[in-house]
């Protein structure tokens, strides 16, 4: 029996791959309380709590779980990290010294400290050792005993996840996933229930969070526009670079990136992808069922580790801790 902590667990995409390799005890610690119900909702049996991480104590941590974690999962917030935030080229250290939500990355640090777990693994965006990000960190887990860490990049759709998805998990153990080629889109969402015309002719179950997504007419004249490949809408991202939004995918290709605000077009119907179709390109089982408003599920994916890929880790993570 193992105890497992997950800090920033969010829906939990990434403690679902633990809770399917380790038996044992999990926390899962979030400030946003409508994650959290969708955490509980399909971990029932797990301990939460609704905490400010900054103001978090290892003690309390103890407290709940009988004594101290022997894994710590952990996804601080990287939107000042993202290079799709257009201040993400400001110096590492102004971000992460800083006053925003960077400074969490500080508290992960500071709790595996204090905790001293058998293992540890950090998620978050590659963009986290430009600037000097790569350095801090390495000097912060120093300040705390950890000296020897690895920088694990993993590119999700190498590993069978059916979406494009570049992550950094810092860890005390080397990760070497096995390799295997993604699905394509409609390999994943393919077989889902139709809308329109087509459900008429169609009996199936209910899928849960497989809702239509209504838009205003001047937004669906903007994805009828839209090529395979190409975007209905823009932003603007690091470095005065502009780029696509709800892009329409392609059905023989693995999907783009899943991210949080961001929405998808269908590759053969004229309407954004459901919740469940987000969560099939991120490899969420269908009984994974999402609670809360409508755009909060479509983030609570979207900022999610898969837990495809969170199981992969996990197994890596038994084989060190069991050898």
């Amino acid at each position: 029996m193992y105890r497992i902590l997950d800090l920033f667990c969010g829906a939990g995409g990434f403690s679902y791959g633990f809770s399917v390799v380790f038996r044992g005890n999990h926390l899962a610690v979030e400030i946003d309380s409508i994650p959290l119900k969708t955490y509980l909702h399909n971990s029932p049996h797990s301990s939460i709590l609704q905490r400010d991480i900054s103001r978090l104590h290892a003690n309390e941590i103890t407290m709940v779980l009988g004594s101290a974690p022997d894994i710590i999962i952990a996804s601080p917030p990287c939107e000042e990290f993202s290079l799709a935030n257009p201040t993400s080229d400001t110096p590492a250290i102004e971000r992460i010294y800083g006053t925003g939500t960077a400074r969490l990355l500080l508290d992960t640090i500071r709790l595996i400290g204090d905790l001293s777990p058998k293992a540890f693994v950090v998620e978050n965006v590659a963009a986290l050792m430009r600037s000097g990000g790569k350095s801090i960190a390495r000097e912060e887990f120093a300040r705390v005993g950890i000296d020897e860490i690895h920088f694990n990049l993993v590119r999700c759709h190498q590993h069978r996840n059916p979406s494009k998805r570049l992550r950094l998990f810092i860890s005390n153990i080397k990760l070497d996933l096995p390799r295997q080629h993604p699905p394509t889109v409609m390999d994943a969402i393919g077989n889902l229930p139709p809308f329109g015309l087509g459900a008429i002719f169609t009996c199936t179950d209910p899928v849960p969070n497989h809702e239509f997504n209504t838009v205003s007419e001047v937004k669906m004249k903007q994805i009828r526009r839209t090529a395979r490949g190409k975007g209905a809408k823009h932003f603007k991202a690091s470095k005065g670079k502009v780029k696509p939004n709800w892009v329409r995918l392609r059905p023989d290709r693995y999907a783009t990136s899943i991210i949080g605000h961001s929405r998808y077009i269908h590759p053969y119907e004229d309407r954004l992808l459901t919740v469940r179709e987000h969560a099939r390109l991120m490899s969420y089982p269908d009984d994974f069922i999402f609670l809360g408003p409508m755009q909060s599920q479509y983030n609570q994916v979207g900022e999610s580790v898969p837990p495809l890929i969170s199981q992969l880790i996990a197994k890596e993570v038994k084989a060190y801790i069991e050898p």
